[in-house]
């Protein structure tokens, strides 16, 4: 007759061998935070590596936290953070706050010109997505709510560069720059001089910076102390649009959001209430 133990299998006996032990809820949060380094739509195999978990314990986690109702799986085998998550961030988060006073207005950007449309927010050397307005809704890649770029190869990233303080703009230009295109800037002194331009022009172009059929625009949303933290982008396609005659679309949006910020509204903007209802499917 066999006997049963509870001794830990093989993956996880290495997983505790080769770690410092950690407790369940950080292993909850590495697994959270693995949708944000490994581009927003993973595989349990993908959970496992960003989160650094044994596939045992990724597997258990996750079916833990989806019965819950903090993830969702697709057709096609993928998991992605659940509107759940994202119900619970918009309720205490200033950037998300930020997100609902900016909607209204990016909405209507949108809808003038039938371009992708992003509001933009530093984190760390990247550009963060608070929004991403465009005609595919089904897009997963780098600038969805939620992605990053490296600050360098964005309009929006641009805009938030030079207007940053000199010690952040200084490290930035000591990091290596990544180049994506041929047309990317890689050269500190040569991203310096183009964002003196910015800083005097007040916009940002970078035409086929990350890839070459596209461009993006953007202009800074300024705080009520004249602080720029936050950025509105438009993507436009490199053989339909001239970027200059965006230009001003992108300005006027900035400006307005920068108004409804420092205005301080409590109450939502109809606006944005009626596009979150019917993003819900409410209504």
């Amino acid at each position: 007759m066999s006997t049963q133990t509870n001794e830990p299998n093989t993956s996880d006996r290495t997983e505790l061998e080769s770690a410092p032990k950690r407790t369940a809820a950080a292993r909850v949060l590495a697994l959270l935070e693995a949708f944000a380094s490994g581009g927003g739509s993973l595989t349990l195999s993908e959970i496992a590596r960003y989160a650094d978990l044994s596939l045992t314990t990724a597997h258990r986690l996750v079916k833990e936290v989806m019965e819950w109702g903090g993830l969702e799986l697709d057709e096609t085998g993928h998991y992605r953070l659940s509107q759940k998550i994202l119900d619970l961030a918009s309720a205490s988060t200033k950037a998300l706050q930020l997100r609902e006073t900016a909607l209204p207005h990016l909405v209507d950007l949108h809808r003038r010109t039938g371009l992708t449309v992003h509001l933009s927010v530093p984190d760390g050397p990247n550009v963060m997505y608070l929004e991403a307005l465009r005609a595919h809704p089904n897009y997963s890649g780098e600038n969805r709510i939620g992605g990053r770029l490296r600050m360098h190869v964005t309009a929006t990233g641009l805009v938030l560069l030079a207007f940053a303080d000199e010690t952040y703009l200084h490290s930035y230009l000591h990091e290596p720059l990544k180049r994506y295109t041929p047309h990317t800037i890689t050269h500190p002194t040569e991203l310096r001089e183009r964002l003196q331009a910015v800083r005097k022009d007040g916009f940002a172009i970078a035409a086929q910076s990350v890839a070459l059929e596209v461009g993006s625009v953007a202009a800074p949303v300024k705080g009520q102390d004249g602080t720029v933290d936050t950025a509105v982008g438009m993507v436009y396609p490199m053989d339909r649009y001239d970027p200059r005659r965006l230009v001003d679309q992108v300005r006027l949006t900035a400006n307005r959001i920068s108004h409804s910020l420092c205005e301080r509204r409590r109450q939502l903007d109809p606006r944005t209430i009626d596009f979150n209802r019917r993003h819900a499917g409410i209504i």
